[in-house]
């Protein structure tokens, strides 16, 4: 017993990893800042409810207090989740992206460890740090116990399904290390296939929920009971939904033990007790992946003289070096630095390959939503019809492709300077002709035209429906022209007018806000490339300053286009979350549009105008700015820092 004692003992509490580990982050001013970041997030999420909700009014009843808690409390718990499910991949993923770079990974298979010492000692050394953050809010949550109207059992189901959640990311992320694909890349993708999975995953669920048909008493389906406002069978899988489930019983309820019993136990289990399919899931996966991971660790690390997964792979497919390659010489371009950064990245068959994918995906999808359209396939949402439903999942098809392009332009710019610091590669430039402008001007002109392809998806996805509503309109096809009721109609069908589906130079409009756009978040990303240390800094730094300014442009440019004549179109313009919305359907957007097209047709032109012109101030006054500190800020970021 005393045996067993002393290894449970070593394995967790006095595991060199994580007493390492937690002693050395510990020490860090930029984890301190992280979790005085995120705690003073949930604060304003608490106080802003409650400052505006009336809750200091002396004139509140305690039901009404009750009420205003538990909508406090929900609004928290969503915010807590999301927050630790966007930051657990950064803490576990970035840390281990630095352990691989240095190689100390490999070290540690020199050590007299056990191989779940090194997995359980990678994963629980940071994961305390994550823990850590989520256990900083338990204080704001007993606060709103205060209020009534919180059952204690939902603040443990708040902070369990957000505890599993972070054990399944740093699961996966401790995963990715002993491939040895937990590099920067790595961990880009990792969180922008979580961030994708929550909007997705819960997009699809309300998707089912709405167009679920009218329930007869006693109808089931593959999927489970069929019930409106009711869970699915994605809910298990999903933390909101999970959270939703257990906040919301009244109208996001689970089936009933009498809707179950014509199924198995397993299945009456999935549906019936959410949190319990996800605790177990979540802590079953993880569980493999830990296994797993500590039966792999020395096996991948013999091969990783030949590349980790990528060597395996290539060990199945018996692939070689394939002798000496030859290339024939390539023209560069003028400015040797734009043609390096447009050509020589993601040259490899997976990069291209992604490249590609993110065009054909997002075209493809838009050109499956018009043939729906066009064979009235598309339901209707509630009262509105089904060309509502087509306008809606368009304006999501080209969201998702814009912040997807804003991601991977920020990722990029922001390791454009800091990888080649990091490397050696900045050192050698300075000692070449190039001048600061040749190099900052070089890169962002290479970035944007790298991502020309990707740019291209989202204006070919619109191309597409402009293209359809012009020869529909030719044509004469009813499903090419859609009515649209002015809001001074009072939403009567008498004075509904019929437009084209969408304005033919809504493309060009397009391409005109979105390249300068994205060259704005380039030279944001590369103004903290050159001043950060690592990637995952800079990369953190520029969304925290591009996410509030689109938030704040998009909210103001959301009411002043429909308030303000003229004026109101160029200010959101600046916003291009809003701006798209728009450009796609000027008609409800735009104050006026519907009673004089043609003025509005100009306005809009003139708004992405005005756009262009900002958004080239800004990127000269970045520019400028870059040059005039580069030569101080490269020297004293150079060498030991001093």
């Amino acid at each position: 017993m005393e045996a067993l004692y002393r290894w449970l003992w070593l394995l967790v509490p006095a595991n060199p990893l994580v007493v390492r580990i937690v002693q050395g982050g510990s020490r860090r001013t930029r984890h301190l800042w992280v979790r005085m970041g995120y705690l003073g997030l949930l604060i304003v999420m608490v106080l802003a409810p409650m400052m505006f909700g009336g809750v200091l009014s002396s004139q509140m009843s305690l039901t009404d207090l009750a009420k205003t808690g538990a909508g406090v409390f929900e609004w928290v718990s969503y915010g807590q989740v999301i927050g630790i499910c966007l930051l657990a991949p950064l803490f576990m993923s970035g840390a281990i992206a630095a352990e691989q770079s240095g190689q100390t990974f490999n070290i540690l298979l020199t050590t007299p460890l056990t191989n779940l010492q090194i997995v359980l000692g990678s994963l629980l050394g940071r994961l305390f740090f994550v823990l850590a953050l989520l256990a900083s809010g338990l204080p704001l949550f007993a606060v709103l116990l205060i209020f009534g109207g919180v059952p204690i059992r939902s603040v443990f189901v708040s902070f369990a399904v957000t505890g599993l959640s972070a054990l399944l990311m740093g699961s996966v992320a401790v995963t990715l290390a002993v491939l040895r694909a937990g590099g920067r890349k790595a961990v880009f993708l990792f969180v922008i296939s979580i961030a994708a999975y929550l909007v997705l995953g819960f997009a699809i669920d309300q998707f089912v929920l709405v167009n679920m048909p009218p329930a007869a008493p006693g109808q089931t389906t593959w999927f489970g009971p069929v019930m409106k406002d009711g869970t699915t069978w994605l809910t298990p899988l999903h933390p909101i939904l999970v959270l939703k489930a257990s906040l919301n019983s009244a109208s996001y309820r689970t089936p009933t033990p009498e809707e179950l019993s014509p199924y198995w136990a397993l299945t009456r289990f999935y549906l019936g007790d959410p949190f319990g399919a996800f605790a177990a899931l979540t802590g079953l996966t993880s569980m493999v992946l830990i296994l797993w991971s500590a039966a792999r660790v020395r096996a991948v690390g013999e091969m990783d003289g030949r590349g980790g997964l990528r060597g395996i792979v290539a060990g199945w497919l018996r692939l070689g070096n394939g002798g000496n390659r030859r290339r024939k010489p390539r023209d560069v371009w003028a400015n040797s630095i734009a043609w390096r950064e447009a050509n020589t990245r993601g040259n490899r068959a997976v990069a291209i390959l992604m490249r590609w994918g993110f065009f054909v995906i997002g075209v493809g999808a838009a050109a499956v939503l018009l043939l729906l359209h066009h064979l009235n396939r598309l339901p209707a949402i509630g009262q509105r019809d089904s060309a509502y439903t087509f306008r809606l999942s368009l304006q999501v098809i080209l969201l998702v492709e814009l912040v997807v392009i804003v991601l991977v332009a920020i990722y990029m710019s922001a390791g454009s300077v800091s990888r080649e610091r990091e490397d050696g590669t900045l050192d050698l430039l300075l000692t070449t002709p190039v001048t600061p402008r040749q190099y900052i001007w070089g890169k962002l002109r290479g970035l944007v035209s790298f991502l020309g392809l990707m740019l291209a998806a989202p204006v070919a996805t619109l191309a597409l429906a402009a293209a359809y509503s012009g020869y529909g309109q030719w044509m004469q096809w009813p499903r090419a022209m859609m009515s649209y009721s002015p809001p001074d109609s009072g939403g009567g069908l008498m004075l509904a007018v019929v437009r084209p589906m969408m304005l033919p130079e809504a493309p060009l409009l397009l391409a005109l806000v979105l390249v300068p756009y994205v060259a704005v978040c380039v030279m944001t990303g590369m103004y903290w490339s050159l001043r950060s240390r690592g990637v995952l800094t800079a990369v953190s730094a520029a969304v925290a300053v591009l996410a509030p300014v689109m938030l704040v442009t998009g909210f103001c440019g959301w009411r002043s286009a429909e308030a303000i004549t003229f004026i109101g179109p160029m200010l959101n313009a600046f916003s291009p979350t809003t701006g798209l919305i728009m450009i796609v359907n000027p008609w409800e957007r735009i104050s006026g549009f519907s009673g004089a097209p043609e003025f509005g047709r100009f306005n809009l032109f003139m708004a992405a105008v005005a756009a262009v012109v900002g958004y080239g101030v800004v990127i000269y006054a970045l520019l400028t700015s870059m040059v005039g500190g580069f030569d101080h800020t490269v020297r004293r970021l150079s060498g030991t820092g001093a």
